[in-house]
């Protein structure tokens, strides 16, 4: 065999090997490039799903805040009502804790009232028992009132069922009808509760 043949064998040789190569490495590209695609697949769809389960714990963050705020908001409503509440029951046991006494004193006040009345303010012997018993009357009232009992004992004032207890009614040119013209026994007033009504006489 000449040279020339020679030479054109190796260049086939080396056509077929390069050729070969070649093919190889497309089939690698190939086979690369599937396995990127894939990846890429595999990628994306991980970051889809890990998208997806922020959102969602996002959403269960932002719901778990807004419940525990309506529960602070509602626990805080529940201890402002209890301290109402309680405030008001300490408040009514304050106002009315001497109701029980103060009914039990009226009655000496009434005796001394009536005292007054039946002595003879003309002798003036009984100057200083008058002055005496007035002076204690006095410091009674003044006591009572300390402690928010008031009296009921106005005159031509309507009468009023809530404060008065009628005992007699008469007809009067001096007062409008249904008016108390006079009070027979003074009534009282715990904080605005009712101790006694006022014992009257009412214009018809």
């Amino acid at each position: 065999m000449d040279d020339i043949d020679k030479k054109k064998n190796k260049n086939i040789s080396e056509l077929k090997i390069s050729d070969t190569n070649n093919i190889v490495n497309n089939n690698i590209d190939n086979n690369n490039d599937n396995n990127n695609n894939n990846n890429q697949c595999n990628i994306n769809e991980n970051n889809n799903l890990n998208i997806k389960r922020i959102n969602e714990l996002e959403l269960y963050i932002e719901n778990s805040k807004k419940k525990e705020y309506d529960n602070f908001l509602r626990y805080k409503a529940e201890i402002e009502n209890i301290k109402k509440r309680s405030s008001i029951n300490i408040e009514k046991t304050y106002k009315f804790a001497l109701e029980n006494f103060s009914k039990d004193l009226l009655p000496i006040i009434d005796n001394l009232e009536r005292s007054i009345q039946l002595l003879d303010k003309d002798n003036n012997k009984l100057t200083i028992m008058i002055q005496g018993i007035e002076l204690t009357l006095k410091s009674i009232i003044n006591l009572i009132n300390k402690y928010g009992i008031k009296i009921i004992n106005k005159i031509n004032v309507p009468f009023n069922p809530n404060k008065h207890q009628i005992i007699s009614s008469i007809k009067s040119n001096k007062f409008k009808s249904n008016l108390v013209i006079n009070v027979m026994q003074n009534g009282y007033i715990l904080h605005n509760r009712l101790l006694r009504p006022a014992m009257v006489i009412v214009s018809n």
